[in-house]
């Protein structure tokens, strides 16, 4: 296992007497709607309450908007989805404003919603945000990492 992984794996078991706390960036929601694979694997794991998934309105709206302009899909179904996330999720309230991520603003609403959250981690295909590895105390890696966290 890569040592960041290990540092990440020993802090969160440290500082979570509970379940791993995990934030998704609208991306990997997004790859598990088009593709089978890894994304709707872990997307699956959540709504099993392997782990706690956290999400904010603002997640889901941008979800919402990049489903239908970007891939056309059906209102009923994208409304549907929503109220799935949400019954399986966490959903907080952003309370506090970063300006963290300087060459693209609109990613820092993933970070916005990890802090509000108390995310251990954040799952990324972002590479602004995989840039920074982490952020306060939660790890941020890319959806493939978590072979090594969350084997099949």
């Amino acid at each position: 296992m890569p040592a960041n992984l290990t540092l990440i794996l020993m802090k969160i078991s440290k500082n979570s007497p509970n379940n791993l706390r995990v934030v998704f960036d609208t991306n990997i929601y997004i790859a598990a709607l088009l593709k089978p694979g890894l994304a709707d694997l872990i997307l699956l794991k959540a709504n099993r309450k392997e782990f706690d998934l956290i999400i904010s309105q603002e997640i889901i709206n941008e979800l919402k908007n990049k489903l239908i302009q970007k891939f056309h899909f059906p209102q009923k179904e994208i409304k549907q989805f929503a109220t799935d996330l949400k019954n399986f999720s966490q959903i907080v309230k952003i309370d506090k404003t970063l300006n963290v991520i300087k060459n693209d603003p609109a990613d820092n609403f993933i970070l916005e919603t990890a802090v509000a959250g108390r995310a251990n981690l954040i799952i990324t295909l972002d590479r602004h945000l995989l840039k920074l590895k982490k952020y306060q105390n939660i790890g941020i890696i890319h959806l493939k990492t978590l072979k090594w966290i969350m084997p099949d």
